[in-house]
């Protein structure tokens, strides 16, 4: 788990109508009138309202379908996938036509082939380039065998994935982090780290201090890791503001540092996420990733990456669309960056089937 400002923060600050009166039996007379004339309206407009109300009833046909108009109207029907379904690519479409002389699908309006004769065919399959997103498929009918004069559609929003990948959770952008080892760094050995207890675990250079409470975890000059315990009040406080205290890990268990559920990282295969999005533990595939020739340092890389990785940390800076990457040493940051620098995008799948070998 990472120190950030975020935790040092946290630290630090706890109509009424007109009545009418008529008078008089002339005015008897003029209302008897008038009623017999409300009376004749009425039934006028009784009639009148029938008449409407069948004509009303004539004129509610079907939006698509071989009832509309006794058959004669033309009609086309996505029969399949259903509208707002998430389907596996490729993508097979049924459809229902009729009166049409050809049929074609278009997704955001680019076509996904040739027009057909729906009484040949009733199925058509497409590949999607771009999976993982929603796609605007139309079916469009047409009178003539040129497929030139439309006289009939049918909408649907499907979003194509690709079951290898995952569910496409959207563009993240990237930061780094790494074991901070005492070895890197040079200078007196003056200042002291401690555990959440104020008891003393090691005298080391300012700048391993300061590093290691940036990072989270580190490495000391005798091979003991230690790693983000709470914060306290002893000890040297931290560049990002507040002061942290240290437990020291089993380095066997935990040789690269401990996650947010006490759980190892991983160089290379761990991320800190925001987990009110992404759960810790979930696999995850960065398609940019993918095939990428990671490069050697400090017994870490060496191999083409497949894009996979885990959520096994958290962070006070890492929030939305953002992660950390778990890159190891600190070379091997410094190399990572000359690849994908920090806020570069990346395509992020959920739940990959490809990722399996990463399952906690």
């Amino acid at each position: 788990m990472r120190w950030t400002p975020f935790l040092a923060a946290m630290w630090m600050l706890m109509a009424c109508s007109p009545e009418r009166t008529n008078s008089g039996s002339n005015n008897e007379n003029n209302n008897n009138a008038n009623n017999i004339n409300n009376i004749v309206n009425n039934s006028n407009n009784n009639i009148n309202n029938n008449t409407n109300n069948t004509n009303n009833t004539n004129n509610t046909l079907p939006d698509a379908g071989p009832d509309a108009d006794g058959g004669t109207t033309p009609w086309v029907r996505i029969e399949s996938p259903a509208d707002g379904a998430v389907v596996d690519n490729p993508v097979t479409f049924t459809v229902a036509a009729g009166n049409v002389a050809r049929v074609r699908l278009y997704a955001d309006e680019w076509a996904l082939g040739d027009a057909w004769d729906p009484a040949e065919r009733t199925t058509h399959t497409y590949t999607f380039s771009g999976v993982g997103y929603e796609r605007h498929v139309v079916l469009r009918g047409y009178e003539d065998a040129g497929a030139t004069r439309e006289v009939a559609s049918h909408a649907i929003v499907i979003t194509p994935r690709n079951p290898e990948l995952g569910a496409y959770l959207g563009t993240m952008w990237n930061t780094y982090y790494y074991l901070a080892m005492e070895s890197d760094y040079s200078g007196p050995d003056d200042t002291i780290l401690y555990d959440a207890n104020c008891a003393p675990i090691a005298q080391v250079p300012a700048e391993f201090s300061d590093d290691v409470c940036i990072e989270g975890s580190g490495r000391l000059a005798d091979g003991r890791v230690i790693n983000y315990a709470r914060t306290c009040n002893c000890g040297r406080t931290c560049p990002t503001g507040g002061i942290v205290c240290y437990q020291v890990l089993d380095a066997t268990n935990y040789p690269w540092g401990m996650g947010s559920a006490s759980n190892p990282l991983e160089p290379l295969r761990s991320w800190a996420v925001d987990s009110s999005l992404i759960a810790r533990g979930t696999l995850l595939y960065a398609q940019q990733f993918d095939g990428v020739m990671i490069p050697e340092h400090d017994g870490l890389g060496g191999f083409v990456h497949d894009g996979c990785f885990r959520a096994d940390d958290v962070g006070g800076w890492i929030q939305g669309n953002h992660f950390d990457f778990f890159a190891g040493t600190h070379d091997m940051w410094i190399a990572l960056e000359a690849i994908f620098p920090t806020h570069s995008n990346f395509d992020v799948y959920e739940a990959p089937a490809r990722c399996a070998h990463l399952a906690p």
